[in-house]
């Protein structure tokens, strides 16, 4: 079976949901909410209110490399949902999609973020543990996004963590579907087979 990979993190906050709302619909203030740190500035094109189609750049520095990505807003369902699609400057939206969910939840808020990537892997072994580690990788930086949610509305350290290594079903419900003709599916299974195993032969040895 082929799959999108992803991760989904969530948390308690003890704070409203339009508190929260407030912090992670202001895109301008992502580079203090993301807790990858790879966030550096944000503006919104043509500086218009956000809504479903609007278009916000993103300074990026990742690994000693400085970027830009152009994000178009997806979801936009005050205060509860909020989803963006990365993509380049000259095509946004074409790439992974990020969300924030906000849900009461005693007395506080279930605030979930996840990711939702565009690549394709099969979901048996070794494949699975490379979707695995992919997932692992982006959990951890969204974590510290809790974190700093909560301080930035004043309030103690998230409860209840919980970290599922898929991404999101109504983002994946944004993508391709993944439907092909039955020959095809074989070919790229044997394909994705022989690749992954080199690709598993190499971390075994690192």
């Amino acid at each position: 079976m082929l799959a999108y990979t992803g991760a989904t993190v969530s948390g308690r906050i003890n704070a409203s949901p339009e508190a929260l709302w407030e912090l992670v619909s202001d895109v301008e203030r992502h580079p203090q909410i993301a807790g990858s740190g790879e966030v550096q500035a944000v503006t919104i094109r043509d500086g218009r209110p956000l809504r479903v189609g609007a278009v916000f750049e993103s300074q990026q520095f990742m690994r000693g490399i400085h970027y830009v990505t152009a994000n178009r807003v997806v979801i936009w369902e005050p205060p509860y949902r909020f989803a963006w699609r990365v993509g380049l400057p000259s095509a946004p939206g074409i790439a992974q999609i990020w969300s924030f969910t906000l849900r009461p939840e005693a007395n506080g808020t279930r605030v979930t973020n996840g990711v939702a990537l565009i690549y394709v892997l099969p979901t048996f072994f070794p494949f699975s543990l490379i979707r695995k580690k992919l997932a692992q990788g982006y959990a951890n930086s969204m974590l510290p996004t809790l974190d700093n949610l909560a301080r930035m509305v004043n309030a103690p350290p998230p409860t209840d963590i919980q970290v599922i290594n898929e991404p999101p079903a109504d983002l994946t419900a944004m993508l391709p579907p993944l439907i092909v003709p039955g020959a095809t599916i074989v070919a790229a299974l044997l394909a994705a087979a022989a690749g992954g195993m080199a690709v598993w032969r190499r971390w075994r040895r690192s």
